[in-house]
């Protein structure tokens, strides 16, 4: 009984880790998105439940919804292109902040939870008004 119990809580588990899928895979949408936005190749791409979870070559991370549409991009060495924001809130990032580029965007239901490299983090709605501005600690 107990070696059941243990085959079939690992099969459980086991069920539940990512799911490593060729990049030829991903929507077309999101294979635009990226090639249109950045120069890297993907270098992995997992399935997680309803998610991609997509890596490039240059350290870039992004999260997909099941239709393809993004839900968060992070890059640590390469800045994101403030073309993948809607052009009110791109316009917002590259007049209030030049000297500074977007290493974190989260893409939520009512508004844009948007990192620069300043530390200094923007939440910012659908129609461009910023609802806050904090410096990470």
């Amino acid at each position: 009984m107990f070696r059941f119990v243990l085959l079939f809580s690992l099969l459980v588990l086991s069920l539940k880790a990512d799911m490593i899928m060729s990049p030829d895979a991903l929507p077309k949408n999101t294979r635009e998105f990226i090639s249109s936005n950045f120069k890297a190749p993907i270098s992995l791409v997992q399935v997680d439940g309803s998610t991609y979870e997509v890596y490039l070559s240059d350290g870039s991370e992004f999260e997909f919804d099941i239709s393809g549409n993004f839900k968060e991009v992070k890059s640590k060495f390469t800045p994101i292109p403030p073309s993948i924001l809607p052009a009110n809130i791109a316009t917002i990032i590259t007049h209030e902040y030049p000297n500074a580029h977007i290493v974190k965007i989260e893409r939520k239901i009512l508004y844009y939870e948007i990192k620069l490299s300043n530390q200094l983090e923007l939440k910012i709605d659908t129609n461009g008004t910023v609802l806050s501005r904090e410096f990470d600690d």
